[in-house]
Parts: structure tokens; C-alpha cells; sequence
């Protein structure tokens, strides 16, 4: 202990910041693989089904482009935005478009486009100016977008995020765009787990966006007139064993690619997010998602929660009114080969609760509970509550029986 405070004392004294470890989530299961990190989540529940470094926050660059799309998302659902509209790009974006040293599409202040154009160019050629322009429709400039942007990303329970771009480039490579009061090398960082939330969020509340991450070309007007074909980097795109329909490849200047994916694993929506390739080939990043992906296929199963508990039900017919429960169709989660099965518990009755009931009738809710410790981890920290339901219909008991039930 000696040790690590003299340790600590001379790095504050050489002006160094010294973070804690993070402690580490459980996840089901802990994957090799020789990148920066990795983190697969359950779509629907949240569950951590695989993590190996996800709590480090490293360079995430054109990932950060969903951020700015969820944004975009939350204007059109409000109408204040429509994917049809027209809008003519502001004199800087436009002229920062032109700059080809790094990822952009070139457009103009003589045309105007469809903010659905201006979504295409972001999510699959990965357009910088595409991403600022939608900062700029959702929060009017550059700035109000990163305070806007980090105070969503704090309302999901991200702490401390910073913002330094909305396409994802170093404060350094946004030309007229760069904050001078930060260094140009500040970028954006996050953690696997933190992109996994983010990208859950997206794919939650509006499912149509794989409409556009799934597409693998779209046109776009350039400047002269003619349209140029918008490719999309994700290699990826149609696995058939994964069925992966996006999200969004990342390239940093000095850690490699990044890749969040979005597809299925045992008929489970599942969302992978695999960052910094460091030294390996770009190309890596797509063999290890198939790769840690793999792992959790081979190393886990399918199990559905289940309880032996009932609830009383004064007037229900049969078994002194105890109505055996079950949970709603399709939920499932992922546990250990050699785990047991997945149980419930915390069961609270649902207030006046009457028979006839039907299988859709709720009675009663209850937690997850996993015999294994590590299964039990959620990516928003949360175990999830559900819905209990009768394994079969309940008929209404007379009025004598209901009476015996009620006080026995």
C-alpha cells in the first residue's frame, strides 16, 4: 500500500493523472481476441453475453456518428425535422466538405439536399461534413451539439462524457471547427460497454435506422450535378450466419478500426462492438467480430426463466386458488453451457387481480435470477423485471369456494 501511494504522489508530482482500475462486469463469457476490446450485448434485454476490456474508454472515431444520429431520430419523431425535407448546407460545413484528407462528401451552398441524403452520406460513406450538418440541424451549431450530445449520453448513466466532434475526427483535423482551448489531439472516448448503450438505445427506441446502416451503396448529388455512389465500409453487411444489418465501422489516425454490428445469434438480436485494431490490419476488425461472436455461440445456450412459485388468486378455480406462472413468450437469456437454467424470482402478486384470466392476462411480476453470478450482468446496470402470466386459463370459482379461498 506503501508503495502504490509514493507510486501515486510521483506521478501527481510529474503532473500525471492517475485513474483506478475499473472494476470489471461479470459478462456470461470473457473472449480471446487481440483487439483493443470487445463487448456483446442481447438487443432486447441488455444482457452482457461476452466482454473483454469493455469498461476502458478508447478512441471510437466515426462510431461517434450514432450519437448524432439519435439525435437526428428524436427530431423527426418530435416533427421538427422530416427525412424529406430540404436544406441547404451552411457556407463553413460546405467548404470543410471539400477537404478530402479526410473522410467527407463533397456538397455545396448552390443546392439544396434531403436530410435523408445527408443521413446516407454519414452512415455509409461515414461523410464527415454529413455528421456535422446533422449537429447542425439538431442543435443549431457545433457547440450546442456536445452539450446537447453529453447531456443525453449522462441521462443513460455514461458519467463524465466529453464531446470533441460529431463526426468522430480529432479537435485537430476540424479545420475552422477546432476548439482552441483543447489540444488537437482530443478526441472522443468510450468504452465498448458505453457504445453497446449507446447503440442499444438507437436500435430501441427506432428500429427503422437499420434501414439505412444495412445499405451497402446509395447515390448522392455532388456539386457538378452528377451523382456519385456512396460505398459502405462495412464488410459485413449480409452475413447470412449473423444476418448483420450495420451499424457503423470507425477509423482512428493512430488505433485502427472500429466496428459496431448489429445482427442475430440463436434468433437473438445481438449488438457487437469491437474497438482498435492497434497494429493489426484494418481488416482484422471484421474476422474478430466473427470471431468473438463465434465464442459466444460455442460457449453458451438459450435458457427460459422459470419458477415453481404461484400466486393466490381468491376466486380462481382449482388448487385452493394457487395459479402456477410463467413468463411471457420469447423471453430467453444466455447462459454458460454448464449453467443451470434461469430462474425468478422476487414475485409480487399484481393488485385486484380476478378470475377468468387468460394466458395474456399479467398477475404478477418478478426478477431474473441467474445460478451463476456472471450471467447476471445487464448493460445498464439493471436486472430486468417481468411480466408473470398464468400457464393456463383460470376459470372463475362460486361464490362459496371464492369465500373458503379467501380466508383460508
Amino acid at each position: 500500500m506503501k508503495l502504490l501511494k509514493y507510486l501515486q504522489i510521483g506521478a501527481v508530482v510529474a503532473g500525471l493523472a492517475v485513474v483506478p482500475a475499473q472494476v470489471a462486469q461479470a459478462a456470461v463469457i470473457t473472449p480471446k481476441t487481440d483487439m483493443g476490446s470487445a463487448v456483446v450485448i442481447q438487443a432486447k434485454t441488455g444482457q452482457v453475453l461476452a466482454d473483454q476490456n469493455g469498461n476502458e474508454r478508447l478512441p471510437i472515431a466515426s462510431v461517434s456518428k450514432l450519437i448524432v444520429v439519435y439525435m437526428l431520430e428524436q427530431k423527426i419523431q418530435k416533427n421538427e425535422l422530416s427525412l424529406d425535407q430540404k436544406v441547404t448546407i451552411p457556407e463553413d460545413i460546405a467548404k470543410f466538405s471539400q477537404d478530402s484528407s479526410v473522410a467527407n462528401v463533397p456538397m455545396t451552398t448552390s443546392r439544396t439536399y434531403t436530410i435523408s441524403q445527408i443521413l446516407d452520406a454519414t452512415l455509409i460513406e461515414s461523410s464527415n461534413a454529413g455528421a456535422m450538418e446533422l449537429a447542425h440541424l439538431v442543435a443549431g451549431s457545433q457547440e450546442n451539439y456536445y452539450q446537447q450530445a453529453e447531456k443525453l449520453l449522462t441521462s443513460w448513466g455514461i458519467k463524465n462524457p466529453k464531446m470533441y466532434s460529431a463526426s468522430g475526427l480529432r479537435n485537430g483535423d476540424l479545420a475552422s471547427f477546432e476548439d482552441k482551448s483543447v489540444a488537437p489531439s482530443a478526441e472522443n472516448k468510450f468504452s465498448a460497454r458505453e457504445i453497446s448503450l449507446i447503440s442499444k438505445h438507437l436500435v430501441d427506441d427506432y428500429p427503422q435506422i437499420t434501414t439505412y446502416t444495412q445499405k451497402k451503396e446509395a447515390n448522392f448529388p455532388l456539386p457538378d450535378g452528377s451523382n456519385m455512389v456512396l460505398k459502405n465500409t462495412n464488410l459485413l453487411l449480409g452475413n447470412k450466419q449473423y444476418h448483420i444489418d450495420g451499424l457503423k465501422t470507425g477509423l482512428t489516425p493512430n488505433n485502427g478500426s472500429n466496428l459496431v454490428s448489429h445482427g442475430t445469434l440463436n434468433h437473438q438480436p445481438v449488438i457487437t462492438v469491437v474497438l482498435n485494431t492497434n497494429d493489426h490490419p484494418r481488416q482484422e476488425i471484421f474476422n474478430q467480430t466473427l470471431s468473438v461472436l463465434g465464442q459466444v455461440q460455442d460457449q453458451t445456450k438459450l435458457q427460459a426463466p422459470q419458477t415453481k412459485q404461484s400466486v393466490k388468486i381468491d376466486n380462481a378455480e382449482g388448487n385452493h386458488g394457487q395459479v402456477a406462472l410463467k413468463a411471457g413468450a420469447g423471453q430467453q437469456y444466455f447462459v454458460k453451457q454448464t449453467d443451470d437454467t434461469v430462474s425468478i424470482n422476487a414475485i409480487k402478486p399484481k393488485a385486484n387481480v380476478a378470475a377468468p384470466l387468460q394466458t395474456n392476462d399479467v398477475v404478477a411480476t418478478g426478477r431474473v435470477s441467474f445460478s451463476q453470478k456472471a450471467d447476471d450482468d445487464f448493460i445498464d446496470g439493471k436486472t430486468p423485471q417481468l411480466k408473470l402470466y398464468p400457464t393456463q386459463g383460470v376459470k372463475k370459482a362460486n361464490l362459496f369456494t371464492t369465500l373458503i379461498q379467501k380466508v383460508s
